[in-house]
């Protein structure tokens, strides 16, 4: 009788352990912000919550009373090195460029609100390279401070991708939400033709739950309510619905997938908020009058 044994079992080697260190995979790189950035270029103090770290000077006193930044006394230097005053801007990149991102030629310029601080360049039509701008606002120029002095790489990273994303209209653009008019209040009107119902759907799905049904719930600006000053300041109150408000808990609120269908979205809503029935000022509160050019045909 043939048979066949059961070879004895092989004990499996001992894993070699290297002595090498071993390298750490790369980190994936940051995806820019972009509605963080448009928060940082409507006010950066607020919503880097710099604090005491950074007040700038007042520029209603003739003495450096400021707090903080390179020099020590709340100014920040333009692109030699030299301290730029605050005429009342405040350092803000939004005071330079207008909530239009024009200059000069938008909102904040001469024929409109005459700010003597807004700046030559309108950000809509400039052609300069990501790279290209981040520089430019890192080291300054002789009008716009060197904001690396104050801010960090990833801010000026995620400004710029703001900036880019709405010049190429990625994001709501001021061009498809109000046009520019000398002749009406303020300097601005809203486009025409845009779906109000459609706008009173959005408040009721979007911001009745802070602002309220009315909109008078949460008092901005300690006087207004959230219809007032849509209808009076509509050229400032689309930057807010597109990226939100900084250090608060208004986030970006038309998330529509690309910048034209972000922009009637924003339209639709400052539409509705045209309705000073629906949505009225605080008691004892101003409002528009009859026949504001501002919200033209959506006044009611």
């Amino acid at each position: 009788m043939s048979c066949t044994s059961t070879p004895p079992p092989v004990e499996a080697a001992a894993p070699q352990v290297s002595t090498e260190p071993t390298a750490s995979a790369p980190a994936a790189p940051r995806t820019p912000n972009d509605e963080r950035g448009a928060r940082l270029f409507d006010n950066f103090r607020a919503e880097k919550v710099i604090g005491g770290r950074f007040a700038p000077d007042s520029s209603k006193t003739e003495e450096l009373d400021g707090t903080g930044g390179p020099n020590g006394n709340g100014t920040l230097n333009d692109g030699s090195g030299k301290p730029l005053p605050n005429t009342g801007h405040d350092y803000r990149l939004k005071n330079f460029f207008g909530w239009d991102l024009r200059g000069a030629e938008g909102i904040y310029g001469r024929e409109y609100h005459n700010k003597s601080f807004v700046t030559t360049w309108n950000l809509l039509s400039d052609t300069r390279s990501p790279a290209e701008l981040r520089s430019w606002l890192e080291k300054g120029d002789e009008h716009i401070p060197a904001y690396g002095e104050i801010l960090d790489g990833r801010d000026l990273d995620d400004i710029v991708a703001f900036l880019v994303k709405t010049r190429s209209r990625e994001l709501a653009h001021p061009d498809g939400v109000f046009r520019l008019d000398a002749s009406a209040p303020k300097g601005y009107q809203l486009l025409t033709g845009a779906d109000v119902q459609r706008g009173h759907e959005r408040y009721t799905a979007t911001c009745a739950a802070c602002h309220g049904t009315d909109g008078t719930s949460l008092v901005i600006d300690e006087t207004q309510s959230a219809g007032a000053i849509s209808r009076t300041s509509g050229y400032e109150i689309w930057f807010k619905i597109q990226h939100g408000h900084p250090d608060s808990s208004m986030l970006r609120q038309a998330n529509e997938g690309d910048g034209a269908a972000n922009s009637r979205a924003v339209l639709e809503l400052l539409a509705a908020l045209c309705d000073r029935v629906k949505y009225p000022a605080l008691t004892g509160q101003s409002d528009v009058p009859d026949g504001d050019s501002r919200c033209g045909e959506y006044l009611r």
